[in-house]
C-alpha cells in the first residue's frame, strides 16, 4: 500500500514538473515568436527555446523547428519530415512563389523554407525551388 502511495507521489510530482518547464519555455517566448506558433502552429507544444549568435530556435514537441533572426522574423521553417502548413506557405511567402507552388499542386508538399536578404528557398520531397527576391524569378532546382 504504501509503494502505491509513493508511486503516486512521484507520478503526480514528474507531472507537475514537466508542466511546470512547459511553461516556463512558453513564457521565455518573445510574443512575436509565440504569435508565430499561435498562428501557424496552435495546440502543439514549443518544448524548447534557445538563443545565441543573433539566432533563436524554437521546437515544438515532435514537430517543426524554426530559426529566428535577431528581430525575431523566421529565416527557417524545417518540418522535419512533415509537411508545412498552407496557411503559412501562402502568408509567408511571396506572392509570386506562393502561385508557382499553386499552379504545380505543390502547396500541400513543402517540407522546408528558408530566406535570408536575397533568395527565398523551398524545399519539396525531392526537389527544390529557389525565388530571387530583386529579380522576382522563381526556379525549380532538381
Amino acid at each position: 500500500m504504501k509503494s502505491n502511495i509513493y508511486t503516486l507521489i512521484i507520478f503526480f510530482a514528474t507531472i507537475f514538473a514537466i508542466a511546470s518547464c512547459e511553461n516556463d519555455v512558453w513564457e521565455d517566448l518573445p510574443s512575436p515568436v509565440a504569435n508565430f506558433f499561435t498562428t501557424y502552429f496552435p495546440g502543439q507544444e514549443v518544448n524548447s527555446y534557445t538563443t545565441g549568435n543573433n539566432e533563436s530556435i524554437a521546437t515544438v514537441k515532435g514537430g517543426v523547428t524554426v530559426t529566428f533572426n535577431s528581430h525575431n522574423s523566421w529565416i527557417t521553417v524545417n518540418g522535419n519530415g512533415s509537411p508545412l502548413p498552407e496557411i503559412l506557405i501562402y502568408d509567408q511567402l511571396p506572392e509570386k512563389l506562393y502561385t508557382y507552388l499553386e499552379q504545380t499542386e505543390n502547396t500541400a508538399n513543402v517540407y522546408k523554407i528558408s530566406r535570408n536578404s536575397t533568395v527565398y528557398t523551398v524545399e519539396l520531397l525531392d526537389s527544390s525551388i529557389t525565388y530571387d527576391i530583386s529579380s522576382q524569378v522563381v526556379k525549380s532546382v532538381v
